[in-house]
């Protein structure tokens, strides 16, 4: 069952800062994507947008980008996912990420996807 919309405003009460400097430019590339008429992303639309929001959201937030490693994973951490069965693909996409771009690609495709479930809704 859905939750009622003021339980869902009590609850994005308590998100912590970093959702609500990565909202609004989550926000304005999920518009941008709604006026470009995407019905779905492919993997390589949403590295690209979350890459943009990270860049954006840094540059905005210097702060931000003090607190955050943006370097990625370690070529010993990408080889630890080789042992859990990836292959070569895998570990190069893995050693590119970080927790912030992790971050900023969940609150991406939860707004991206919440606004196609809200619009079958609506019709």
């Amino acid at each position: 069952m859905y939750m009622q919309d003021n339980q869902r405003m009590t609850y994005h009460g308590v998100y912590p800062e970093v959702y609500y400097k990565v909202m609004p430019f989550v926000m304005m590339a999920c518009d941008e994507l709604d006026v470009n008429g995407y019905e779905m992303l492919s993997p390589e639309m949403i590295m690209e947008t979350a890459d943009r929001i990270c860049d954006d959201v840094l540059r905005m937030y210097p702060d931000l980008a003090q607190q955050v490693q943006y370097d990625g994973m370690t070529y010993e951490a990408a080889s630890a996912y080789d042992m859990l069965g990836s292959n070569v693909e895998s570990q190069q996409f893995y050693r590119r990420r970080n927790i912030f771009r992790d971050l900023v690609t969940i609150i991406l495709l939860n707004e991206f996807f919440g606004r196609r479930r809200r619009r079958r809704f609506f019709y």
